[in-house]
């Protein structure tokens, strides 16, 4: 193996390090969002919202970088046809690089299925949110269009429980 692809593999681990920090921080974000959204806390979700975004920026610019990486291994590797999978990294790998690319997969697939959940989880809550707002507004705006009217509106007869008049 020559220095040059010693390089790409360096590169290759350090990016899937860096983007699992990110995978990270965003699931204790997705924590934090969860917190937020059961005490309604509209300013810390606006906070948490932004800070997903920036962790996300930089996941798109990292894998974006992966896949130049990627590229450039296969490339000197000898496949042209299109760039290797994760998977082919791991069999073109040294050994010692290919452990770690198989650990970085695996923990990379389960951290992105857990924030998967979490954000599954928060999207719900925000839909009950929404169904529990539509109905307190709706009984709203029925209040307000439809003042409350003690008056009797029946047709029938009014029955009379006691007769004043005897």
């Amino acid at each position: 193996m020559t220095k040059h692809h010693d390089s790409f593999w360096r590169d290759l681990l350090a990016n899937l390090r860096e983007q699992r920090r990110h995978i990270h921080a965003l699931m204790r974000l997705s924590q934090e969002q969860t917190l937020a959204l059961a005490e309604a806390d509209v300013e810390r979700l606006t906070q948490i919202s932004r800070q997903q975004a920036s962790h996300l920026d930089e996941i798109d610019q990292l894998e974006r970088r992966r896949k130049e990486i990627v590229h450039l291994l296969g490339n000197q590797m000898g496949l042209h046809a299109q760039p290797p999978t994760l998977t082919d990294c791991v069999q073109l790998a040294p050994e010692n690089v290919a452990r770690t690319l198989r650990w970085l997969q695996q923990e990379l697939l389960q951290d992105v299925r857990r924030l998967q959940e979490m954000n599954d989880r928060n999207r719900a809550l925000i839909h009950q949110a929404a169904e529990t707002v539509h109905a307190w507004l709706a009984i709203v705006v029925n209040a307000a269009h439809a003042p409350a009217d003690y008056a009797t509106t029946s047709a029938a007869p009014v029955a009379v429980i006691v007769d004043t008049e005897v």
